[in-house]
């Protein structure tokens, strides 16, 4: 670099040249840029440097500085242009920019405010245009067209271009054309909330269906969505009086809980009545949860409830169902007896024959029986068993205890089919998850109303006399005579015009460590052992999964 090499710094309007010689670094550059431009400092500067085939090279320590001295000596250059911005420009106080292009809406509609500078110094069009775009959350009532419309009238306003990076029915992304060269973070995004518009087609096109979605009304964010379809409700009538509860995590961005109430009908299969999106498995939401159920199940049935002992649950049922029967999953008891007797230096023999007499208490058909087995019981366990049984009403897991009709159910697994039966839906997006939450039941409604198997007759009197009409073939059918409908998205345009399409996503934090994706394991439950085809030995790892070398 014989002779030294010319900077060109051209910022705003003006342009500085700086002599730069071999032993010359970034520092000496900064200060000299400070002196000539006094609204500058030195730990705000943003430089970018131009050479050929790359028009936008950062240039932000030493190391980039010495590297760009190299390209320039490969390139036989003997003076380069730098571009100079100034980071201030990026504040949230609009006083100190004399041009500002307002409000920037993150992704899903978070707020950060930022300006750039313009010299564009031609005449408003309408002074009315600098403010048709002014807050977070604001609404476009005409859907689309109305905010690119605003958009265009705002940049003339404001005197500044921009890009579209994303331009459809469904969200609007822009940012200003200076972005690179003038490094200008000015960025708008505005969204259709589908899920909106989603809930007012499923309401208009499956009559009597029983959807209630609660947005926060001063952030706009969703809080929970309850859905029961009336093909659904209509259908339950028609089976068994046992409701299994359960509730299950999501997986895509937002996480959240789903939380679901499964019946069964005549022939043992899944019938799902209802279900909800909420933050979290706690009191509240299974208050409301449990109050909307309430509302959609006729009111002289008398339920029997199956479900795990969730905290919340078990507070919140006795109240939303004060009358009804409830039973505790006798899975997840056994699970937790188990669990009792993990240490303390208990045999597995010993460990699994207390959850056989536990079993065989809650599977007892006498109270006389019972008694018998469960004394032998106490007497095996001892103390540990008795403080395992203080918690546990009989009525809630014995069957010889039991009120109403249970119909022979003793767990939850009708719930966990369920929840296993939804694990591809349980990553998407929240509308698209209600939307292919709707097609599996309309799919599994068309296939089980031609499933419909006539009676056996196999002695001289016919043999349904003896069934209960929840297994018999015409409630089988009835079950599923109704239709749910498709919702076409060709009418969506219909739907623009609501005044609620402003509906953020709940506010997230990302938990440490990688996202989880498989269910995760009761307290107490067993997995099934497999034989390692590596190490020989039986385990819950596999030839690809051994992690231990091999002596």
């Amino acid at each position: 670099m014989e002779g030294g090499l010319i900077l060109l710094c051209k910022y705003i309007s003006d342009t500085l040249s700086i002599k730069v010689s071999a032993g010359g670094d970034l520092n000496s550059v900064l200060r000299k840029l400070c002196d000539n431009w006094n609204s500058l400092e030195v730990d705000t500067i943003l430089l970018r440097y131009c050479v050929p085939g790359h028009d936008r090279c950062f240039l932000r320590n030493e190391e980039e500085f010495r590297n760009m001295i190299s390209l320039i000596s490969a390139f036989e250059l003997k003076f380069v242009d730098i571009s100079v911005s100034d980071s201030k420009t990026v504040s949230l106080d609009c006083k100190t920019v004399s041009h500002d292009c307002d409000t920037i809406f993150g992704n899903e509609g978070s707020a950060i405010t930022t300006y750039c500078s313009s010299t564009n110094s031609r005449a408003l069009l309408s002074s009315s245009w600098s403010s048709v775009i002014t807050h977070v959350g604001q609404r476009f009532e005409r859907g689309v067209a109305e905010f690119r419309d605003a958009l265009c009238k705002f940049s003339i306003e404001r005197g500044f271009k921009f890009n579209y990076m994303r331009n459809n029915n469904g969200r609007i992304e822009a940012q200003c054309s200076n972005r690179y060269s003038d490094d200008c973070r000015w960025y708008i995004c505005a969204t259709v909330s589908k899920l909106h518009w989603y809930i007012e087609a499923a309401r208009s096109f499956n009559h009597g269906s029983h959807i209630d979605l609660e947005v926060d009304q001063v952030s706009k964010r969703f809080q929970r969505l309850f859905v029961s379809y009336h093909e659904c409700i209509h259908g339950f009538n028609h089976c068994r009086l046992v409701l299994f509860i359960d509730g299950t995590f999501l997986k895509g961005r937002f996480k959240g809980n789903l939380l679901s109430a499964t019946a069964k009908n005549g022939n043992q299969g899944l019938y799902p009545l209802a279900y909800a999106v909420v933050d979290s498995e706690n009191y509240d939401n299974w208050l409301w949860f449990l109050e909307q159920l309430r509302s959609i199940v006729q009111s002289n049935r008398e339920l029997t409830f199956v479900f795990d002992r969730n905290v919340g649950l078990m507070e919140a049922l006795p109240k939303a169902f004060p009358t009804s029967n409830h039973f505790f999953c006798l899975q997840h008891l056994k699970g937790n007896l188990r669990d009792k007797f993990s240490g303390g230096g208990f045999s597995n023999s010993y460990r699994e024959r207390m959850v056989w007499l536990f079993r065989e208490c809650a599977h007892a058909p006498t109270i006389a029986l019972f008694n018998q087995k469960l004394e032998v019981l106490k007497r095996e366990g001892g103390a540990i068993v008795q403080r395992f049984l203080d918690g546990l009403p009989f009525e809630n897991w014995s069957n010889a205890h039991s009120v109403g009709c249970r119909y022979g159910e003793m767990s939850s697994n009708a719930a966990e089919s369920f929840n296993a039966w939804i694990v591809d839906c349980r990553s998407l997006p929240i509308t698209r998850m209600v939307d292919m939450l709707r097609i599996k039941l309309m799919n599994m409604f068309v296939t089980r109303r031609t499933d419909s198997v006539a009676a056996i007759n196999r002695f001289g009197r016919r043999i349904d006399e003896f069934v209960d009409y929840y297994f018999h073939v015409a409630a089988f059918r009835k079950s599923y005579e109704e239709v749910i409908h498709p919702i076409p998205t060709s009418m969506r345009l219909e739907y623009e015009n609501s005044a609620n399409f402003d509906i953020l996503p709940p506010p997230t934090k990302r938990q440490p460590g990688r996202p989880k994706n498989r269910r995760i394991r009761s307290k107490g439950e067993q997995v099934r052992m497999i034989r390692c085809g590596r190490c020989g030995k039986l385990g819950n790892h596999n030839k690809k999964t051994y992690k231990e070398s091999l002596v």
